[in-house]
C-alpha cells in the first residue's frame, strides 16, 4: 500500500495538472470568447470545467452549418453522438428551442435545448444530465475565412460530475471535441 505522503503528492500533482489544463483552455479561447454570449455561471473563468477547440475547414460556413444542424446524423461520423434523438415531432434538424436527448459520455444521459440559432454562424445549447449531476453550455461559432471557415466549439460545465472529470480526465472532453471537429471537417470537405 502506498504511504500517506506518496498518496498526498500524487493527489496534489493530479489536482495541479487539472487546474493547469483548465487555465490553459480558458487562455486558448480568450481571443474568441467575446463571440459567445455565455449564460450566467458559464463564463469560462467561473465555470467548473471549460474546453475550447477550433479547426479550419475548406468549405463554406453554409455547408458546415447544414451538416452541424443535422444532429441525428452526427453519430455516423462522431462516436459520442450515438443514440441522439430530436424530441420535437416532425423535426429532423436543430432549430431554436429544439431539444435532443443523447449520451455523449458513458453512463451520462443529457437533454440539450438549442438556445442560440443564428445561421450560418452561431449555434449553442444548454444541457442537463438526467441525474442532475452536471449542466453544460455548448457553443459553436463559424467564422468565414478566404479558404472556407474556422469552426470554434467551446463548452462550460458545472456540477458535481465535473469534479472527477476535471481531476482524472481533463483532456478527455477536449480530445472528444477535437474528434467532433475533425469529423465535421471530413464531412464538409467531402462535399
Amino acid at each position: 500500500m502506498k504511504s500517506p505522503l506518496k498518496l498526498f503528492v500524487f493527489t496534489l500533482a493530479v489536482l495541479l495538472s487539472s487546474c493547469y489544463s483548465h487555465k490553459s483552455a480558458v487562455a486558448s479561447g480568450a481571443h474568441n470568447d467575446q463571440l459567445i454570449q455565455w449564460p450566467e455561471g458559464y463564463a469560462p473563468e467561473t465555470a467548473d470545467f471549460y474546453v475550447y477547440n477550433e479547426i479550419d475547414i475548406a468549405a463554406s460556413p453554409e455547408i458546415v452549418w447544414d451538416i452541424l444542424i443535422q444532429a441525428e446524423s452526427w453519430g455516423q461520423w462522431y462516436p459520442h453522438a450515438k443514440n441522439l434523438t430530436i424530441e420535437q415531432q416532425h423535426k429532423d434538424r436543430l432549430d431554436r428551442g429544439v431539444s435532443f436527448q443523447w449520451n455523449p459520455a458513458k453512463k451520462l444521459q443529457f437533454v440539450s435545448t438549442v438556445q442560440v440559432f443564428n445561421p450560418p454562424y452561431q449555434l449553442a445549447w444548454s444541457a442537463r444530465e438526467s441525474r442532475d449531476k452536471m449542466t453544460a453550455y455548448h457553443a459553436w461559432v463559424i467564422l468565414p475565412t478566404p479558404s472556407g471557415c474556422t469552426v470554434i466549439t467551446a463548452e462550460s460545465q458545472n456540477g458535481p460530475q465535473t469534479k472527477p472529470e476535471k481531476i482524472f480526465a481533463p483532456k478527455m472532453v477536449s480530445r472528444a471535441h477535437q474528434n467532433w471537429l475533425l469529423g465535421l471537417k471530413e464531412q464538409a470537405e467531402a462535399l
